[in-house]
């Protein structure tokens, strides 16, 4: 036999193994229950909608919620002098 004949025959007999192999029975059939009812499946896809509805609802604020906060944080960043703790601590040591 030809080199070039061998080959042939073992890609061959390859591609029908890896055929057969398709065909096979899953060895893990799929492990979910029978079929829902169509009841139960909308109560299902209801009880999802809702749930999805509540965690969107909880975030309709995308942004930061203490802009206080922030403004001071940045103003004693750029404006050391003016910064609000700042003042605020040389109030409280003024009223002592």
């Amino acid at each position: 036999m030809s080199k070039k004949l061998e080959w042939l025959i073992i890609i061959f007999l390859t591609v029908i193994l890896i055929g057969l192999s398709a065909c096979s029975p899953n060895p893990h059939p799929d492990k979910q229950p029978p079929h829902e009812t169509k009841d139960e499946m909308q109560s299902k896809i209801t009880k999802d909608m809702e749930a999805m509805d509540n965690e969107n609802a909880q975030q309709d604020t995308p942004g930061p919620t203490n802009f206080e906060g922030i403004v001071d944080a940045l103003g004693c960043m750029f404006a050391p002098d003016d910064c609000p703790l700042k003042q605020r601590n040389e109030e409280q040591k003024m009223d002592r």
